[in-house]
């Protein structure tokens, strides 16, 4: 292990350790200030950013305050306006095109969720420092290397600002994760010796991501409404979805793997560039290997899930934990007790009650660590070649380092873009 990788998998380890806490109902205050109204806006109005408003409705309502939705924007504008109808939000505040996050951050919101394409993750987040809102980013923060380096930039600047930012790896708040991860450091299967990560679903189209170009429309709007199946917009699907399952290995295991190796392919997307299905070979270190399959094909075999090995039992997160020995483990019940068992509610319920009491959270570095955890796979498989966190993050005479997308997100504030190559999936070996 490199000393780059060293301090990495420790700072991860302590950003994890710090993420854990905060989010533990027993580090919270259990009793909280006066009645308050958050006041939120919302940069990206599709399925998950319309659940992230309901989500922390829902967590406000808990803790017997309101959160109201003061203005919205997509790049289609149309849906920001539908967004603010439902909501009560005057119409006005509804932004549409690609500069419409800069509208944004002049509301009175004190909360802005990020939930548009994660190529946008970046900027929007500064943008969001600059302006002083705290943050909920939906995973993953990046797509690329340069994108995920300037979000971990972004990520110290919203500390230095006094800033809480909510990740989007939504288990992090899971009840059933956090009886486990307590047995789990003390031991209850012993020390880890492998595992399998699997995010193995049939295809996207019944989300409504596969969508045809409209005629007319220009490059940006293209990438930006059909952006699940464009790689420089996504990150390919073990990135935007496996990242779930990535997150919750790096935080049980309690640190980073050093390097990846991987294949893949693209079989049946109808549209765009990204793959299918991809395979990775995670090293962490001291002779541990996960294994991550992501797939997404209709009529195929399906499986999800976190299953981790030791020497005396396996945990299958979210599931059980099972001893070789037959003896029974204790979960840690102690600290769900009063917790809600929807964790797309609690984990908004601990972000608004950790600005309540002053116990804000800080899950931007955990968030953009198993981002580049799985850039890294991704990358891998696209090459064929061995890819080392260092190689995405501090080495910069690496080829990886430079591995970035062709455009910024910048350059869709200035107008179109140069369409990537379509149904042109990357070579392994070239």
């Amino acid at each position: 292990m490199t000393k780059n990788d060293f301090n990495m998998s420790r700072r991860l380890f302590i950003g994890g350790t710090t993420a854990f806490a905060m989010s533990q109902p027993s580090l919270f205050a259990q009793t909280t200030p006066a009645t308050r109204d958050f006041k939120i806006a919302l940069i990206g109005c599709g399925g998950r950013g319309s659940g992230a408003v309901n989500d922390i409705k829902a967590a406000a309502k808990r803790l017997g305050c309101t959160a109201t939705l003061v203005a919205a924007s997509d790049f289609v504008q149309e849906k920001a306006i539908a967004l603010c109808k439902r909501h009560g939000c005057n119409e006005q505040f509804a932004f549409g095109g690609p500069t419409g996050y800069q509208k944004i951050m002049e509301s009175p919101a004190e909360i802005v969720l990020l939930a548009a394409p994660p190529f946008f993750r970046p900027l929007h987040l500064e943008a969001c420092v600059k302006a002083g809102k705290h943050i909920f980013a939906e995973k993953p923060v990046a797509t690329d290397p340069a994108g995920l380096r300037r979000f971990l930039a972004g990520v110290e600047a919203a500390k230095k600002a006094n800033l809480s930012i909510l990740s989007g790896t939504c288990h992090r708040h899971n009840n059933k994760a956090l009886r486990m991860i307590k047995p789990m450091q003390e031991g209850a299967i012993g020390p880890i010796r492998g595992g399998m990560v699997y995010r193995c679903h049939g295809g996207m189209n019944s989300f409504g991501y596969n969508k045809p170009r409209k005629p007319g429309a220009t490059n940006a709007e293209y990438l930006s409404t059909a952006w699940y199946f464009w790689r420089q917009m996504s990150g390919d699907n073990l990135t935007e979805q496996g990242i779930h399952e990535v997150d919750l290995a790096n935080w049980f295991i309690g640190r980073l793997p050093k390097s990846a190796m991987g294949i893949g392919a693209r079989y049946r997307r109808a549209i765009g560039n990204g793959y299918d299905c991809l395979s990775v070979d995670y090293d962490y270190g001291d002779s541990l290997h996960i294994h991550a399959m992501a797939r997404q094909v209709d009529g195929c075999s399906e499986r999800l899930g976190t299953i981790l090995t030791g020497a005396e039992g396996e945990c299958s997160v979210l599931g059980k934990i099972t001893r070789f020995d037959g003896k029974p483990v204790a979960y840690d019940e102690e600290r769900v007790k009063t917790r809600d068992e929807n964790m797309m509610t609690m984990e908004h319920w601990d972000f608004l009650n950790g600005l309540m009491t002053g116990n804000y959270l800080h899950e931007g570095e955990q968030v953009a660590m198993s981002t580049a955890t799985t850039l890294m796979g991704t990358l891998a498989c696209y090459t064929g070649k061995t890819v080392r966190m260092s190689d995405l993050l501090t080495n910069a005479t690496s080829e990886f380092y430079t591995m970035n997308n062709p455009f910024l997100p910048e350059d869709f504030d200035k107008g179109d873009v140069e369409l990537p190559k379509e149904f042109e999936a990357p070579i392994p070996g070239k």
